[in-house]
């Protein structure tokens, strides 16, 4: 015991006795790292299913408007197009979709429609800024009635 006390009091060692509060610092630093890293990846696993949604909601208005041709019971219409997609927005703040529907040349069977979904993505976390990621997709088919 007198050992122990002769070397704590000897210049350049550790004093094990107050390490306590270093413990605890370091794990509030660590703990808020990984917090942080967890809250990008949840950021970012949005995005990209955001970015989904874009992909797949032109891919099905193009195809809504190719069997919704002027030859079918209910042609389709831009606005048609448009609602169609908010209707498949699930998790998407609505306000940010845009959605251009063009027929090339009318939308008789054998033409073209194209179909642009657009979406403003905003993450959750904007501490530095209001930076938005502008998402897109075009899809363009054959009309079929």
């Amino acid at each position: 015991m007198q050992l122990r006390r002769k070397i704590a009091k000897l210049p350049g060692t550790i004093s094990w006795g107050s390490s306590r509060g270093q413990t605890y610092t370091e794990f509030a630093l660590v703990a808020l790292g990984i917090l942080i890293l967890i809250f990008a990846i949840m950021q970012g696993a949005s995005a990209v299913s955001a970015n989904n949604f874009v992909i797949n909601a032109a891919r099905d208005a193009a195809r809504y408007a190719t069997v919704h041709g002027a030859n079918s019971p209910q042609p389709a219409t831009a606005t048609d197009v448009k609602n169609f997609v908010l209707a498949e927005a699930q998790g998407i703040n609505t306000q940010a979709v845009t959605v251009t529907t063009t027929w090339s040349p009318n939308n008789n069977p054998g033409n073209t429609v194209k179909v642009k979904v657009a979406y403003s993505f905003a993450p959750i976390a904007r501490i530095a800024s209001t930076v938005t990621l502008p998402l897109s997709s075009t899809s363009q088919m054959v009309i079929s009635q």
